[in-house]
């Protein structure tokens, strides 16, 4: 009879032994999120007068691909109407040039965003106030 009772007790242990360890394994942990942030020293300007340059960089965190961030700025970047970039892809904390337009774009502002290249729902806007200028193209 005692060794009936330790038998029972032995293969309740190994059951829950089981489903702990088929528990544990099954979970799906999730890394930190991507996250994005201006660099130190490459941070948008809050203005740029028309035809100059602004170098501008991201650092990416949480990256498992170090693919770095893309580019991009409204109203109509195919038109020009709000500038360009030397480069539109780049990795973690390099920059890119940013031109401003050669003419102040309707509304007066242009918005700057960085995506991340990894996970596009992550993105950083910086919205630019072009006022009329001299042009002071990259160098």
């Amino acid at each position: 009879m005692r060794s009936s009772a330790l038998a029972r007790i032995t293969e309740a242990v190994l059951v829950a032994t089981l489903v702990f360890t088929l528990t544990t394994c099954s979970r799906t942990y999730e890394s930190t999120p991507i996250s994005l942030a201006s660099s130190p020293g490459f941070q948008p300007p809050t203005a740029l007068e028309t035809g100059a340059y602004a170098a501008i960089a991201v650092t990416v965190s949480n990256d498992p691909k170090n693919a770095g961030v893309t580019f991009s700025c409204t109203p109509d970047q195919s038109a020009g109407d709000c500038g360009s970039f030397s480069l539109t892809t780049v990795p973690s904390t390099v920059p890119t040039c940013y031109l401003a337009p050669d003419a102040v774009p309707s509304g007066g502002t242009v918005t700057v965003t960085a995506t991340s290249v990894t996970d596009p729902t992550k993105m950083l806007s910086s919205t630019i106030t072009i006022e009329n200028g001299a042009p002071n193209p990259c160098p």
